[in-house]
């Protein structure tokens, strides 16, 4: 086991070395007139400018006839692209606004890594060394544990879990990070040497975390192999349930190691999905709907975008899982659309049956037509008792109205508009009139200031999230790429107003 002071020496001029070979920053030459003095005979004759420049370290004359010191970009010496600044009383307090956090690696003796995080800052008295230092974080990643300690006002603190500890300020604001990363040799006589170390960097937000997993796990290397590295990442970002149910951690044979058949895994790996969608593809192969190809990974990922319950779709549909599989592509064919608007349509048909009471044929020849056809008998069959309630939503929605680059979005008006809308959209929104006006959903209309009257995208919002559920343009097409831009703004404005609304609360 190691302890924090076990750590590779290094002192203070190799570690600017090695901070000023992999952080590049703004760079300053300071420059002041020399009027003669002792140091004649080293800068050069008197009236020179006597220069530092903080990208070589060096401290030179230059001639004045070259030209005023303040308009020069670019070192005369070393050459860098630099910022001229006047040569005051010998220190700069500004250069302390350059900092940032840098963080670098050192083998052990007994193949254990060492990985350091240091608070850098440029040094105001900038003739006495480029950059001030200080560590906040050591790790240390050995065959035998992984360990994390925190610089503490009394000293090193072990902490209880390794996690990348990046430089915060005040406001909760984070400082860039700069990283030296160990060579191939330096890995190879590692610990770390099957890790991927390099990789991993290049994509894992936290990779103190992920070299601590590896070490406990060191099956994770065939991951990377394998082709799922980005599985990894996404465990990172808060999807280590779904991760877990894929992959085997415990497995004593790489066989076992994914929840998957070798046909099933090709397939994965082949269409590059996520874990979420690799689960839907794994159900869908449990219930014989989908073979381990290219069509089935599709469908698997057309499956996940519709946020349609398949198990549920097929009790309700009373057919089996292949059988709706096939029954699905098709009327995507027929209709020239996706096989989610496809799901999506038949739950609407579905749902609308259940809510009018009537019978009807639960798998139409023309699922597109017979879908029109309901949604027109259910938009005659709109009370007007309901405009009271829309009256109400529209007051309590009006913060959600929005303008933006010549389009306006705004809470539906009336049961008699939404009525409208979807006759005129072709869709299915008035079978959602009931629900906006009783609150478990929000209506909006998307509209082009130029054409405020006409039906251009109809948008269903969650009450809870505000979190789009749907936005298409008539006869359920999918949104333009200017809607989509207007939908992405939309929602972090919404965002926006939600937090001062939390943050006045």
């Amino acid at each position: 086991m190691f302890e924090v002071n076990d750590i590779p020496p290094i002192d203070g001029c190799e570690l600017q070395e090695l901070i000023g070979e992999n952080v590049r920053h703004e760079e300053f030459l300071f420059f002041r007139i020399n009027h003669g003095d002792d140091l004649d005979w080293i800068l050069g004759e008197a009236e020179d400018y006597e220069c530092f420049c903080t990208a070589c370290q060096q401290h030179f004359a230059e001639d004045r006839k070259s030209g005023p010191a303040s308009y020069w970009d670019a070192c005369p010496r070393c050459g860098a692209r630099i910022t001229p600044r006047r040569w005051n009383n010998g220190k700069a307090k500004f250069l302390a606004r350059t900092a940032f956090a840098f963080h670098f690696f050192q083998p052990g003796e007994h193949g254990e890594m060492w990985l350091t995080s240091c608070k850098v800052r440029m040094n105001p008295d900038f003739q006495s060394g480029k950059y001030l230092a200080n560590e906040y974080a050591r790790y240390c990643f050995s065959e035998f544990d992984s360990r994390m300690w925190i610089w503490k006002e009394n000293g090193w603190k072990r902490s209880g879990s390794i996690c990348f500890k990046q430089w915060k300020a005040m406001g909760g604001y984070c400082y860039d990070n700069f990283w030296s990363l160990p060579t191939e040799q330096e890995i190879a006589g590692s610990c770390l040497r099957y890790s991927q170390l390099t990789q991993a960097w290049s994509c894992m937000s936290d990779l103190p975390e992920y070299l601590a997993f590896y070490l406990k796990y060191p099956w994770t290397e065939y991951l990377w192999k394998m082709g799922f590295g980005r599985w990894l990442v996404e465990r990172q970002e808060g999807k280590g349930h779904l991760f877990q149910k894929l992959v085997n951690l415990r497995a004593k044979v790489p066989e076992r190691f994914i929840r998957l058949t070798k046909p099933e895994l090709r397939a994965v790996r082949k269409a590059r999905l996520t874990l979420v969608q690799t689960l839907v593809f794994r159900e869908l192969r449990a219930l014989n709907a989908v073979q381990p190809d290219a069509a089935g990974t599709e469908f698997a990922r057309y499956l996940y975008a519709s946020g349609v319950d398949f198990a549920r779709l097929i009790r309700r549909a009373e057919v089996t899982a292949r059988e709706l599989v096939k029954y699905i592509r098709r009327q995507a064919r027929r209709a020239s659309g996706s096989e989610v608007t496809a799901l999506q349509e038949l739950c609407d048909y579905l749902d609308q049956l259940e809510r009018m009471q009537i019978g009807g044929e639960k798998l139409p020849h023309d699922l597109h037509e017979a879908h029109a056809r309901l949604s027109e008998r259910e938009r005659r069959l709109m009370n007007r008792e309901k405009n009271e309630k829309f009256r109400t939503r529209r007051h309590l929605l009006a913060w959600m109205r929005w303008k933006y680059k010549g389009m306006f979005i705004r809470p539906i008006d009336s049961a008699e508009e939404i009525v409208r809308e979807g006759e005129e959209q072709n869709n299915c929104v008035a079978g959602y009139a009931t629900r906006h006006a009783d609150g478990k959903t929000i209506i909006m209309v998307l509209r082009k200031r130029s054409e405020p009257r006409k039906p251009w995208h109809t948008v269903e919002i969650d009450p809870k999230t505000l979190v789009c559920r749907q936005c298409y343009a008539a006869h359920n097409r999918a949104r333009t790429p200017e809607a989509a831009e207007f939908m992405d703004k939309y929602l972090d404005h919404l965002r926006e107003v939600t937090k001062m609304i939390r943050r006045s609360a």
